[in-house]
């Protein structure tokens, strides 16, 4: 089984010494994220089990001419043989906080950074990221549904047995966009752009607002209010939003959802938005 390897001589000569490690996410066979302090700073560290680590510096070095806001990481440090990557933090605080306390001033800001990052990106996606096609999510998807041992996943099986038409790809996407992604303090931040590509803004859109749905599940309470000021806020400084494939972007992240959470409350979420992914398919 592959393992990651942490090397801590890269992020020591980076931060100083001595430096304080705190995990903060390990997926077993796949990544481990750090976030190292040390007397001249604070870096985040990716440690990959496969060679991702150069694709990885790749998208988000390509992301470096954006806007000031919102703010992303740096590469810092690349290490092939060692398949880690050392990034800059962004500080601030995770959008989920302000969700869970109604803070809806903060989650229209958080609206406004990304609709203006989807923006300025629009029709001159840099080079170094790859389209992210309909066909892609769909298989992904397919994927996951089918590895999920439940009536869950041959409910969702059975949703994606319909015709799904192509989207385009106008603009850069996270690809991965959910409230612990998008983080707050003096800035609006973005982090985990991993899977960094262009797409469709509704990609990112459809799928930060079924992740709404699955915190407001988790919280006991519809996050509707919140779900208003975030499109408020993006509506204000981002393209246009299709209204039938945001839909059809959130239908799919809700089953997905579903999938990874076995949880049919998100499926029932999904159907809700059965008829307007009809309507996408005569764009």
């Amino acid at each position: 089984m592959s393992r990651v390897c942490t090397d801590l001589r890269i992020p020591a000569a980076v931060v100083g010494e001595p430096a304080e490690i705190s995990v903060l996410k390990d997926k077993p066979g796949r990544r481990r994220t750090s976030l190292v302090r040390g007397p001249t700073g604070t870096v985040v560290v990716k440690a990959y089990a496969s060679n991702r680590a150069l694709a990885v510096a790749r998208r988000i070095a390509a992301l470096a001419s954006g806007p000031p806001e919102p703010e992303i990481p740096r590469v810092l440090v690349l290490n092939e043989r060692r398949r880690t990557l050392v990034l800059s933090h962004v500080p601030g605080a995770p959008l989920t906080d302000a969700l869970a306390g109604g803070d809806l001033r903060t989650v229209k800001r958080a609206g406004e950074a990304i609709g203006g990052w989807h923006s300025y990106w629009w029709g001159r996606v840099p080079a170094g990221l790859s389209p992210h096609p309909a066909e892609r999510e769909l298989s992904i998807l397919r994927r996951k549904a089918e590895e999920t041992e439940s009536s869950v996943g041959s409910l969702v099986l059975r949703q994606l047995a319909a015709p799904q038409p192509p989207w385009p790809c106008p603009t850069v996407v996270h690809r991965d966009l959910y409230d612990t992604q998008v983080v707050v303090g003096e800035r609006v931040g973005l982090i985990d752009l991993d899977d960094a590509a262009c797409g469709p803004p509704e990609l990112d859109v459809g799928n930060l607002l079924a992740h709404l749905t699955l915190l407001g599940l988790r919280l006991g309470r519809p996050l509707s209010a919140e779900r208003e000021g975030f499109l408020r806020g993006y509506l204000g400084t981002g393209p246009d939003l299709e209204r039938g494939r945001l839909d059809r972007c959130e239908t799919l992240s809700l089953l997905r959802l579903a999938c990874i959470h076995r949880e049919p409350a998100l499926l029932a979420g999904a159907l809700l938005h059965v008829p307007h992914t009809e309507a996408d398919q005569h764009e």
